[in-house]
């Protein structure tokens, strides 16, 4: 309320510039006019306020409308009475509000030789015009300096608003990205589980209560997890993911290597690895059909290399789902993402670089 109140109320709103009006009663304080006079002048001024605060609104033709209403009624006023001239004042304050053109160049030229021709034909002295001139100046430069800065309000606000929309965007995908890598990798381990358990219900039900219990366990993980996500807190380390998918591809009975010896990451670079790694487990376990699979990660060009291989089908390629979020996820990091997927039966490489010990933040 306070900063609407502050907007209405600011120097540079032009309808405050209205009581400028004042100043044509000011010669009927010696001079007080007719019945008839006193009528005319303010039917008109009451239209010339209206179309005023209507061409404001509108910031168009119409502010060339009201300018030459002004400057009829200066030019009808002024011989009647002096404070007439406040309406040629107007004029030029109201083609001051408009952008920089040959138009409005002209129209302020048109005020400038109304004001002269009709202080000739009242046969003011030479310092009444000069004094009117320099205030129609004045108006039409402030309110030219008022018009600029109100666009330039506007324009940043509008620039603020572009910027939080695509925050509001970037924070959308952010999540999208956090919840398909972490979800997409656990429901596969779920679906797995809950497979094994109703095939060994009645074979094995010790072992069943145990898959049963385990998927019990990974809900209550992924649970926190998507609040991690949703709240941004994504803190999963490269080696906890490591070997949790090592644990559960094994479970599906693939054959895993597992080699890990990367100290120099930052948290950031941590958790986008272990992105990387649930995501590749998830696609071994969905799509691969592989017995054996590799988690590697060491020192390699001056950084930090992740590598990730099986045995499977291959075919596998960047896209718009989850490896084209992590692929998206690297980049941010200054770091590499590939695929080395032969299409016939040859497995898949998926191969990560990542700068050692550059702090870029959370991807």
């Amino acid at each position: 309320m306070i900063e609407r109140m502050r907007s209405v109320l600011s120097p540079n709103r032009p309808w405050l510039h209205l009581v400028y009006l004042g100043f044509f009663f000011f010669a009927w304080l010696y001079q007080p006019p007719g019945a008839d006079q006193a009528l005319v002048a303010l039917v008109a001024m009451a239209g010339f306020v209206a179309l005023y605060i209507f061409s404001l609104r509108r910031r168009d033709w119409t502010v060339y409308l009201g300018a030459l209403a002004a400057g009829v009624l200066g030019y009808a006023f002024m011989p009647v009475t002096i404070g007439g001239a406040v309406y040629l004042v107007f004029a030029a304050a109201m083609l001051g509000w408009l952008p920089h053109s040959r138009r409005r160049t002209a129209g302020l030229l048109a005020v400038a030789l109304a004001i002269l021709s009709t202080v000739w034909l009242m046969q003011q002295p030479l310092v009444y015009v000069i004094a009117l001139l320099i205030l129609a100046g004045i108006a039409a430069a402030g309110a030219a300096m008022g018009a600029r800065r109100q666009r330039q309000e506007a324009d940043g606000e509008a620039r603020q608003r572009q910027a939080s929309a695509l925050a509001a965007e970037a924070e959308r995908q952010r999540i999208a990205r956090d919840l398909h890598d972490l979800l997409g990798h656990t429901l596969s381990v779920v679906t797995l589980k809950a497979d094994l358990a109703s095939r060994l219900f009645d074979a094995d039900p010790e072992r069943a209560r145990r898959e049963l219990a385990e998927i019990q366990s990974i809900s209550r993980t992924a649970l926190a997890e998507v609040r991690e996500a949703v709240a941004g807190l994504r803190g999963r380390s490269l080696d906890t993911a490591a070997h949790e998918a090592r644990q559960h591809l094994q479970a599906a009975g693939l054959a895993v290597s597992l080699e890990l010896d990367a100290d120099a990451l930052t948290r950031g670079q941590s958790t986008a690895l272990a992105m990387v790694v649930r995501e590749a487990a998830t696609n071994i376990l969905r799509h691969a059909g592989a017995r054996h699979a590799m988690i590697r990660t060491g020192c390699d060009e001056g950084g930090v290399a992740l590598t990730i291989s099986d045995d499977g089908r291959g075919g596998a390629r960047i896209g718009e789902g989850g490896l084209g979020g992590l692929a998206a996820r690297i980049e941010a990091l200054s770091g590499r993402f590939t695929i080395d997927a032969a299409p016939a039966g040859a497995g898949t490489v998926v191969s990560v670089w990542l700068p050692a010990g550059e702090e870029n933040g959370d991807a």
